[in-house]
Order: structure tokens, then sequence, then C-alpha cells
């Protein structure tokens, strides 16, 4: 597989975006946060998904702690990434993970190489994939963070039908008019974010 040459098309966006939340109290945040949960949870996607895949965030992103919470409050299974040896897997969230989860070099929180889970694509796939991202556009383009681990995630998803509803959260300082893509970018079938 050839190597992606990086796009400066996106890391220009990436800086750009970067910038613009950097620019967000943390009042802001907490509003935008809460406006996209009460849109997720009563969003039909969520509504018929009982394997609900999601991120947990940093606090440049939309908070999903109360996304969780609500996952795991009505009996549905929440699984987040683990990134270890260049790929990405779902692990379930059992109680009280999130307490006692390691930061990546990156701040994100995830399962230790030590801790057993379940696999979600082991054990019956997904409904729902909510997915982090650096800058969406209406039409369900997405510019990530430049891994690429989520798009080749969707991809193989995408290739193994039924494949899960894939659904980006954003402030809405990280919506634009046009997100530079390539070939391996993979769209998103909504867009959730509160409104200016």
């Amino acid at each position: 597989m050839s190597k992606i040459t990086p796009n400066p098309a996106k890391a220009l966006l990436r800086a750009e975006i970067a910038a613009r939340i950097a620019a967000l109290t943390s009042e802001e945040k907490k509003r935008q946060s809460q406006i996209v949960f009460d849109k997720v949870i009563n969003h039909p996607f969520y509504s018929f998904a009982n394997r609900i895949a999601l991120y947990m965030s940093t606090d440049q992103e939309i908070d999903t702690a109360p996304i969780i919470k609500h996952i795991k409050a009505r009996g549905a299974a929440a699984f987040v990434p683990q990134y270890a040896g260049g790929r990405m897997r779902f692990l379930r969230l059992e109680a009280d993970d999130e307490k006692n989860m390691s930061l990546t070099k990156h701040g994100i929180a995830q399962h230790g190489k030590d801790q057993t889970r379940e696999d979600a694509m082991e054990t019956g796939g997904l409904d729902l994939v909510i997915a982090p991202g650096v800058a969406f556009s209406n039409s369900g383009d997405r510019c990530g963070h430049g891994g690429g681990y989520y798009d080749k995630f969707i991809a193989h998803v995408r290739s193994n039908p039924p494949a899960p509803k894939i659904v980006a959260i954003a402030f809405s300082c990280q919506v634009v008019d046009e997100v530079p893509t390539n070939e391996q970018d993979q769209k998103v079938d909504a867009l959730i974010y509160a409104p200016k």
C-alpha cells in the first residue's frame, strides 16, 4: 500500500480549525456539547442502535461523556477505540473503565493493552459509529486528524454489510463549506452540531 502524501490544504484547514476551537470558552464548549447531546439522543440512528462506538473526548472536542452515560443507562453497549500497533479496535466500556484508562501520547483515554474487553467487530459488529474529526461539511465530507484510522475502519465496515451508520459530532466552528478530500476519505451519514 502506498504511503499517503500529506495534503497541504488539509494541514492548513487543521491549523485553522485548531485556532477556532482554541478561541472557544469552556462555557461555550459546554453549551454546544449539551445541544449536540440532546440532538444525538433524539436522532433516529441513535434510537435504533444497541451497539454504539464513540470516542473518548479531549477538551478540544464535543464532550462525549454524557452520551456514554446515556448509552449505558438505556442498557445499550458503548465501544471506544484502542489504538495499538497501527490499528484501531473498538472495545466495550465496562463499569468504571473511564476512571482507569491511561492516556495515549495524544492525550486520548483508552483501554490498556492488559485489559481484556469485548471487541465489537468480533462479537456482532456495530449499529452506529459516532466519529470524531477536525472539520466537516454539511454534505458529509470529513477531515480527520491525519492518521487515517477512521477512514480505514469505515471503509472496512462498509464493505461488510450490514454497515453501521456513521455520525459525526462537532462544534459549529468545525463546520466549513468545503473539505479537501481524496479517494481514501470516507463520508459520514449525518453531521450533528450546535448552530451558531
